[in-house]
């Protein structure tokens, strides 16, 4: 066993039953979600849902070998997984810009949830389907690994948090569900063909991908003050990103100068971040992945919620936030000064 593996058992049962959830097989879900024929399933206990692909491999990642040198990203989608993971990394690794550059962020910093959220092969050519990141590439990895996941706790390894280093991310549910739709708009292996207003009832719901939103956050919210969980704001690093890299540097153990910090601030900023080939899913992209039209790093922001939103559908979604938070001392910002 290497210095920073942490002995563990070699499998443990993941007491988590999944089955398809009946509403995603209706015809209304399929013609918003062509690409879903067999449904979606939902975990219980837990609720969460997923790609049928995922299930079929739960155990495996509910198994990983967790190193004592791992530096975990999780998130909800589209809540600064990208760029989180990127200054992570850079920490990590001395500000290697140059090794950055020649290396993408998917091999350098890989989500585990990425080959379990669609059916790859029906739409990704062989070049992509042979450097498909997957678990097993993933425990191959030399240390320290960044490791991206959007998946809840209770499925991921049980002696995570104990062993490594996470830092969880939380961006307001709004502007959360805004670029989710651009999201689900852009890539082809889980493309939505329906409007604003529906995205939301299926969000709200948890008919999607990921969902549901709140149990995640409060998860991690509720594990704020474990030595080893960072809980950080997507919108503290839009107002403060250089505090907020001082504290990510100083969780990991690390040290930054103020060089170093002013060049990871301009390294991260939206323009740049956008057409950065190595974070931006360039390869993914140039295979055929993507609809035409739309960005995987978009606009990056706080408060576009409301170019997106009817007064009506912000009612609705107030009332969920205000139902979800009941209890906790959890708040959000959803505009920034």
């Amino acid at each position: 066993m290497s210095s920073n593996e942490e002995e563990q058992p070699t499998s443990s049962p993941l007491n988590v039953k999944f089955d398809v959830v009946p509403e995603t097989l209706e015809t209304s879900y399929k013609e918003h979600f062509p690409v879903f024929v067999n449904g979606l399933v939902q975990g219980e206990p837990g609720g969460f849902v997923f790609h049928p692909h995922y299930a079929q491999n739960a155990e495996k990642i509910y198994n990983m070998k967790v190193r004592s040198d791992d530096v975990w990203i999780r998130t909800f989608p589209r809540s600064g997984t990208t760029w989180t993971s990127e200054l992570a990394w850079l920490i990590m690794n001395d500000c290697n810009f140059q090794e950055a550059a020649r290396v993408p962020l998917t091999v350098r910093s890989p989500n585990i949830d990425t080959n379990y959220f669609a059916n790859w092969g029906d739409f990704a050519p062989p070049e992509i389907m042979d450097n498909l990141i997957t678990i097993e590439k993933i425990e191959q990895m030399t240390s320290p690994r960044v490791i991206k996941s959007h998946l809840p706790f209770q499925l991921l390894p049980p002696n995570l948090l104990d062993t490594a280093k996470v830092i969880y991310v939380a961006r307001n549910p709004k502007d959360a569900i805004v670029s989710f739709f651009y999201f689900h708009k852009l890539v082809k292996l889980c493309y939505y063909a329906g409007e604003m207003d529906d995205f939301v009832d299926y969000f709200l719901s948890n008919k999607l991908l990921w969902t549901p939103y709140f149990p995640t956050v409060l998860e991690a919210w509720a594990k704020r003050d474990h030595p080893n969980l960072l809980f950080l704001f997507y919108e503290d690093m839009k107002k403060d990103l250089p505090s907020e890299i001082q504290k990510i540097a100083a969780f990991l153990n690390k040290t930054v100068t103020p060089e170093q910090i002013e060049k990871l601030v301009d390294h991260v900023d939206i323009d740049k971040f956008a057409k950065n080939e190595s974070v931006n899913m360039a390869r993914e992209i140039k295979a055929g992945l993507s609809n035409q039209g739309h960005t995987f790093i978009r606009k990056g922001e706080t408060g576009g919620w409301k170019n997106h939103f009817t007064p009506e559908v912000n009612r609705k979604i107030d009332e969920w936030i205000e139902k979800n938070l009941e209890g906790s001392d959890l708040k959000f910002v959803t505009e920034l000064d």
